[in-house]
């Protein structure tokens, strides 16, 4: 082999390498961006209405309380916000397996030889 010709081989192993390794990085820069906006946008969105939920059920139990009223799980205020709160915890848990879902894909490799 020529000297012209093992520096052209090398030279395509290094091009073919630096090509597999950008792939390799974007392929994960776009997978942490994917989980970063479940994590904190999508999550945090869903929490924060939980939050807000929570805030309502505890304003309308203080109110009961201060009116004399004993407030029971037959209200339909407090069954409706309950069953908001299951849903959204689901819906978080979903995402939560989303992302796990996306943290364990890999980058396809081609075969181009």
């Amino acid at each position: 082999m020529t000297l012209m010709e093992d520096l052209k081989k090398k030279t395509e192993e290094g091009l073919k390498t630096l090509k597999e390794t950008t792939q390799d990085i974007a392929f994960n820069v776009e997978k942490q961006a994917k989980i970063g906006k479940k994590k904190y946008l999508d999550i945090t969105k869903l929490q924060r209405t939980i939050q807000k939920l929570y805030a309502e059920i505890g304003e309308y139990v203080y109110d009961q309380f201060t009116s004399g009223k004993t407030p029971t799980m037959e209200s339909p205020f407090l069954k409706e916000r309950i069953s908001a709160i299951t849903r959204l915890s689901i819906h978080i848990k979903d995402i939560e397996e989303e992302i796990e879902e996306i943290k364990r894909t890999t980058p396809q490799k081609n075969h181009e030889d």
